[in-house]
């Protein structure tokens, strides 16, 4: 199962991760999430990536001169995942002089991954990064970013436009196939959600 590295850690990760194969022996099985309703996919990694602790967002980005660099990022409101008519988006921030900035304004291309250590879940947006209009960005600046920022004109406020939708769940979505791809989600021309793999061969 691909889920099996998720359980790979610390003992407290895997005491949870034993639990959650235990219930599913024993019956107790939460209601079963149709893979063939794209929507009913969208609907859970939404839900599951919104219960995830604001502390485990992680951005990965292409490094300049090659490579891949990940860091954490902070989701609290009003930053994180939001859906409307069916486009998907994670809005996020950082610094002017921060190497995101430097690599996003090189290269859009990212992913963030939302990771749950408590309910053994992750959800992974992939897609394209775009930067707010500072009169955009304005409307995201909250207080309690005083702190980050000694100078908030170096604030800049950032949306990925999600194109592609990794989700895993311990014993609700999980892969069962040899090469441990995940059930996957992707954003069609038409605007329309598809599922692009199932989880099994």
């Amino acid at each position: 199962s691909a889920s099996l590295g998720a359980v790979l850690g610390s003992e407290k990760v895997q005491v949870y991760g034993a639990l959650a194969k235990v219930k599913g022996w024993l019956g107790f099985k939460a209601a079963a999430v149709d893979l063939a309703n794209p929507s009913a996919v969208l609907a859970e990694a939404l839900n599951l990536a919104k219960a995830t602790p604001q502390d485990c967002g992680v951005l990965s980005t292409r490094q300049l001169r090659g490579g891949v660099a990940s860091r954490m990022v902070q989701l609290k409101e009003p930053f994180g995942v939001q859906e409307e008519d069916g486009k998907v988006k994670v809005n996020f921030f950082t610094s002017q002089t921060s190497r995101k900035f430097s690599e996003l304004k090189s290269d859009p291309s990212c992913a963030l991954l939302y990771w749950n250590p408590e309910t053994l879940t992750y959800v992974t947006f992939q897609g394209r990064a775009e930067e707010k209009s500072p009169s955009e960005g304005k409307n995201f600046w909250r207080e309690w970013m005083q702190i980050l920022y000694k100078d908030p004109k170096l604030y800049t406020a950032w949306h990925l436009h999600v194109q592609k939708i990794q989700v895993v769940s311990i014993g609700r979505l999980e892969s069962y196939r040899k090469d441990w791809r995940p059930v996957e989600l992707e954003h069609a021309n038409d605007g329309s959600w598809k599922v692009v793999c199932d989880g099994t061969e």
